[in-house]
């Protein structure tokens, strides 16, 4: 072979490897992009008042970060005392088959503020500090290489967006419509707004915030007040802020003077790293985590004491959840899988409501629930037309709250994981396609990466024959959630016309939602 013809092979194998190196390191989107996400000078919708039935409660929210299904008394945990929220649930409302909108916290934060799939925001991961070190971002992008080669399950890459969209309408811009008061108190993490203001809570519908930019291990984390910086970066002194937060959120309820509010109460416990304050700190048979989970308990008790001591609790509905399974510590209830995954324990997680003398005592509701159904219930309670000029995911969940016929049982409630529509849940069943079938993040044989399908072929094919058996597991993956809550048992092959009838229900819905993800068009609402 000539000089120039061996440098011209030599070029084009380089090209080659080249090519394929780059791919690595290109995210599955699943052809959605960014310009999509692009907001034009946007007016969010006049929403319509519907005057009559609507009730009209003050609303709280309080929030979570990475608490476990099995970390609550009342939802079966034996190792963590959590008196005040098993005291809501003998009080109250127990939801036993609520989900997150993601199985971690931007896209599930999103997804609660909006009723919309988190997706439609351009949200699918925790979002990046803008004050992000280059080593950091460089271990995002090596992540993402490797995850194409089937190392890590995070093939998405980056969202495509910095923050949530200012065309997106919040529960706290809606609520103002009809006259509510609102506040955030604690993480808000929907974009680095010390470097772009426009995800500044105040920008999303919020009267009043007292909180951190982002989660609490993304440092440098900012506490603002308002819109003044009163710490650059919180640092590791973090044991005082739980209980800042609940007396900034009980502050803001005793100003109210009979007006209706909305508070968003979003604590940073438990996620790791665990700061309890001094008063809680070594107490909790559960370790530092159990402390953390021990002082959000007595958070939600603080929050109720305020609106008894007012004579506001019989007109006040208060929601106690999380915003995704627990992380490496925690307990899911034995439910499989955690944070991070589409099994139950990554996205089943406690809800617990109350509202005196509207909400049945020691109630328990197993209708499947998610967090986009808090926007549509919280319009009907308040007496607004939800919005027409967009695809509202989530269902009205009063009916269920006030002990009223309804039809929710079988709606479908969708898993996305990255940019993938990985399965569904409808009545009784989930059904997966595809998912990290070992524990997340190593896919193992999960089919879209290079390493997962080499080890999914692993299978044997007797010599003549056209059947072959898997080494690993089967695919897809089918359920009977009420039968089969720890997902151990694949049915998948002994109840095809359930398993076909899931696939069409999934196939369908990731058909439309791929043409148009956002859908920001005139849609009636819960279609």
């Amino acid at each position: 072979m000539g000089a120039k013809r061996l440098a011209f092979v030599t070029l084009l194998i380089l090209l080659g490897l080249g090519w394929g190196v780059g791919r690595l390191f290109q995210p599955e989107t699943y052809s959605i992009h960014s310009a999509q996400f692009e907001d034009a000078e946007s007016t969010l919708p006049a929403l319509q008042l519907v005057p009559g039935e609507a009730r009209r409660p003050n609303i709280i929210v309080i929030l979570a970060d990475d608490l476990g299904y099995g970390d609550v008394g009342s939802f079966g945990g034996t190792v963590i005392e959590t008196p005040h929220m098993d005291q809501l649930a003998a009080e109250g409302m127990r939801f036993t088959s609520a989900y997150s909108s993601a199985p971690v916290c931007s896209p599930s934060r999103a997804g609660l503020l909006t009723g919309r799939y988190p997706l439609r925001s351009g949200i699918m991961q925790a979002m990046q500090a803008a004050g992000d070190s280059l080593e950091r971002r460089l271990s995002l992008r090596a992540g993402m290489g490797m995850a194409n080669l089937g190392s890590l399950d995070m093939r998405g890459g980056p969202n495509m967006v910095n923050g949530l969209p200012s065309s997106e309408l919040t529960i706290a811009e809606m609520l103002q419509q009809a006259g509510y008061r609102t506040a955030a108190f604690g993480k808000w993490h929907l974009g680095d707004f010390t470097q772009w203001i426009q995800y500044h809570p105040y920008n999303h519908g919020f009267d009043h915030f007292v909180g951190f930019n982002m989660s609490n291990d993304d440092w440098p984390v900012a506490f603002y007040r308002g819109e003044e910086k009163v710490l650059e970066d919180i640092g590791l002194e973090q044991e005082r802020y739980t209980a800042l937060f609940t007396e900034e959120a009980v502050k803001f309820i005793e100003g109210a003077k009979g007006e209706p509010f909305f508070v968003y109460l979003s604590q940073k416990d438990p996620h790791q790293p665990f700061f309890p304050s001094e008063r809680f700190a070594g107490k909790s048979a559960g370790g530092p985590y159990g402390d953390a989970v021990s002082e959000f308990d007595w958070s939600v008790g603080e929050i109720r004491a305020a609106l008894e001591r007012l004579g506001i609790a019989d007109n006040t509905l208060l929601l106690v959840t999380s915003d995704n399974g627990p992380w490496y510590e925690g307990s899911s209830g034995g439910l499989r899988g955690r944070k991070g995954q589409s099994y139950e324990g990554g996205f089943r997680v406690p809800l617990l409501a109350w509202w005196p003398g509207s909400i049945e005592v020691a109630s328990t509701e197993t209708t499947p629930g998610m967090n986009i159904d808090f926007l549509p219930t919280f319009a009907a309670l308040a007496g607004v037309q939800p919005p027409e000029d967009r695809t509202v995911d989530g269902r009205d969940l009063s009916p269920l709250l006030l002990g009223r016929a309804h039809a929710l049982s079988d709606r479908p409630l969708f898993f996305f994981h990255d940019y993938d529509v990985e399965g569904v849940r409808a009545g009784d069943w989930k059904y997966l396609a595809t998912s990290s079938h070992y524990v997340w993040p190593n896919p193992l044989d999960k089919q879209d990466t290079i390493a997962g399908s080499i080890q999914a072929s692993r299978g044997y094919s007797p010599p003549g024959s056209k059947d072959s058996i898997p080494a690993l597991g089967y695919w897809p993956l089918l359920y009977n959630v009420k039968r089969d809550p720890l997902e151990a048992y694949n049915v998948a092959k002994t109840s095809p016309d359930q398993r076909e009838r899931m696939a069409r229900i999934l196939n369908q819905f990731k058909t439309e939602f791929y043409a148009d993800p956002r859908q920001l068009s005139a849609v009636p609402a819960g279609e």
